[in-house]
């Protein structure tokens, strides 16, 4: 019996991934779901057994690598997530394969195989398999992300398209998404959470400053500080802060 943690906070992902381990062949059983950085640091915490993980990244409360920066985690990590830039860190840790959201059945039983590969190769050293799978990673390893250029919106007679180069920032809120233009016009999206926008547009354009709000890189006309912790973005006649747990990160993300 093969016991598989799911740290993912998306009830829609978690299904998709619990239907595709339900077509496999090997016996497995769901020993844990998980939906937060606090949750998944607890857990592992207590020493569980577990022989693989499927992980995504960024969770509600934070980025999933604070708690492997702190836990040294044995067991292989099948990382699944939205943004392509974590990767390196996937495979600095326990990752031996990295899923890119939306991934099809035929791309999560690839990575599915490999870890059944190597879990019948195993050897004692499970550090020196993981450093090998990082050389391996670093020099052969091609994520080629489609991501949209255009975003269809339904109005009450027809469908039109905005460009997503002429979104200036993205807002939540509860449950409504609206996306704002280079002229300043609000467009209701037929998606109802930031993260369904998140995996469709390129994270090198945008970044979520905190959990309500999207920024486009190309509109930021100049950056203050607000507080200590946080920084006041000015895009177009708005001004956006960014939350404290995401400041440090969208200042490495602008390069400051």
């Amino acid at each position: 019996m093969i016991k598989v943690v799911i740290i993912e906070d998306e009830a829609p992902a978690r299904k998709k991934l619990k239907n595709y381990l339900e077509r496999i062949a090997e016996p497995i059983e769901i020993i844990k779901e998980i939906e937060t950085v606090d949750e998944t640091q607890s857990f592992f915490e207590t020493s569980p057994n577990v022989d693989l993980i499927f992980s995504d990244i960024e969770l509600r409360d934070g980025n999933v690598f604070d708690v492997y920066r702190q836990i040294n985690i044995e067991f292989p990590i099948i990382f699944a997530t939205a943004y392509d830039q974590f990767w390196m860190n996937a495979f600095e840790t326990s990752g031996i394969e990295y899923l890119l959201k939306p991934y099809s059945y035929s791309r999560f039983e690839k990575a599915w195989n490999k870890y059944i590969s190597l879990k019948t190769k195993m050897e004692v050293n499970h550090n020196d398999i993981f450093k090998k799978l990082d050389v391996y990673y670093q020099n052969k390893l091609e994520i080629k992300p489609e991501y949209k250029e255009y975003i269809p919106i339904k109005s009450n007679s027809d469908i039109y398209f905005l460009k997503v180069e002429d979104i200036t920032f993205i807002q939540s809120d509860y449950g409504v998404v609206f996306a704002y233009d280079s002229a300043n016009k609000k467009h209701l999206l037929n998606q109802t959470t930031l993260k369904e926008i998140e995996e469709i547009l390129n994270p090198t354009k945008f970044f979520k400053i905190n959990r309500s709000e999207l920024v486009n890189r190309d509109y930021i006309e100049k950056i203050n500080r607000y507080t200590k912790n946080s920084v006041a973005i000015f895009i177009k006649s708005h001004i956006l802060k960014t939350s404290q747990n995401n400041t440090a990160s969208f200042n490495a993300w602008m390069g400051l």
